[in-house]
């Protein structure tokens, strides 16, 4: 008797070629997951781990027994509390539900025992419009947040010398311009400053004047109670002219007890008046040994097509005739 051969139908073959051709495409899936750097965990509808690859489980010390079990049972904060992605209305269960994107950064612990911090992004799993779960990728950026707090940490030392830098330059170039005894203008400063004005005077046509003065009798009072107490009266005397000055004008040390105050933009009348101002402020001065100190002045207005030194020889010669005519004077 001779067998019937069994018939096998083309939908058959098609169906078990499809199995086939499935079979093949998880298992190259698998080891393209099995392969990634980072971590991937899937997990159903329920927060049920169905998988992890190799990276998931050696990042979080998880053996095979994390199969079946609920993700929010085997990864916690470093605190042992369940993270807030993963708790019960949780921002997962809400992706998973609206089948949206999750991602964000969280400090996890293994079940070493062991925190380190995660960029996490979770993504919902469809099949035929229905969602299946989620795809869940971990990457350890410990080490990229630490380089980063390191470099933080580099940039504020760099931060700080460069503020440091920046306070030694200003005051190497404030000690530049600056007489070291009265902290005003020294001779080449202040002169650089009122050629700058009369430059500035002759291209716009404004008023400029200048008041040279010296203290009467200073060496008398170098030889009388010495040199340290000089000092002191050209430290007060500078500080006192600071403060009666206005704002715009400039004030420098011109040489020895000679001083040079550069007023822009006013005229002789004006700048008498703040002369003057200047005479009575250092007169009222008192000191620890029975002296008054007085001071002797030549104010100058600037001329057209005058030079600064042409400016300042004016001012001191009027300067001299103060002298001349008994001293403790403006002359203008």
């Amino acid at each position: 008797m001779v067998a019937k051969k069994q018939s096998v139908s083309v939908d058959d073959l098609d169906k078990s070629e499809l199995v086939v051709r499935l079979a093949h495409e998880r298992d190259r899936l698998r080891r393209i997951l099995d392969g990634l750097n980072e971590g991937v965990i899937i997990v159903d509808c329920d927060g049920i781990v169905t998988f992890a690859n190799p990276a998931a489980c050696l990042m979080l010390a998880w053996r095979k027994d994390y199969l079946d079990t609920k993700l929010k049972a085997i990864m916690s904060c470093c605190d042992g509390n369940t993270l807030p992605f993963l708790q019960r209305n949780g921002a997962l269960a809400h992706a998973i539900r609206e089948g949206s994107v999750l991602s964000g950064i969280e400090r996890i612990m293994s079940k070493t025992s062991a925190c380190f911090t995660v960029e996490y992004q979770a993504i919902a799993l469809k099949e035929d419009d229905n969602i299946m779960g989620a795809a869940i990728t971990l990457n350890n950026i410990s080490e990229r947040i630490m380089a980063e707090g390191a470099l933080g940490e580099a940039n504020k030392r760099l931060q700080r010398v460069n503020n440091e830098l920046k306070i030694k330059n200003k005051r190497l170039q404030e000690s530049a311009v600056t007489d070291s005894l009265t902290n005003l203008y020294n001779h080449r400063h202040i002169i650089e400053r009122l050629q700058e004005h009369v430059s500035a005077s002759e291209r716009y046509q404004r008023d400029l004047s200048v008041m040279m003065f010296d203290i009467d009798f200073f060496k008398k009072v170098n030889d009388t109670y010495g040199h340290p107490f000089g000092d002191e009266v050209l430290e007060q005397v500078s500080n006192t002219l600071r403060e009666v000055i206005r704002t715009v004008d400039i004030a420098g040390r011109y040489g020895g007890e000679e001083f040079l105050v550069v007023m822009p933009e006013t005229g002789l009348s004006k700048a008498k008046a703040i002369a003057e101002r200047i005479r009575l402020a250092l007169e009222a001065l008192t000191w620890k040994h029975p002296i008054k100190v007085t001071i002797s002045a030549g104010v100058a207005m600037w001329k057209k097509c005058e030079s600064a030194s042409e400016l300042i020889s004016r001012a001191d010669t009027l300067l001299y005739e103060a002298k001349q005519g008994g001293r403790n004077q403006i002359k203008g």
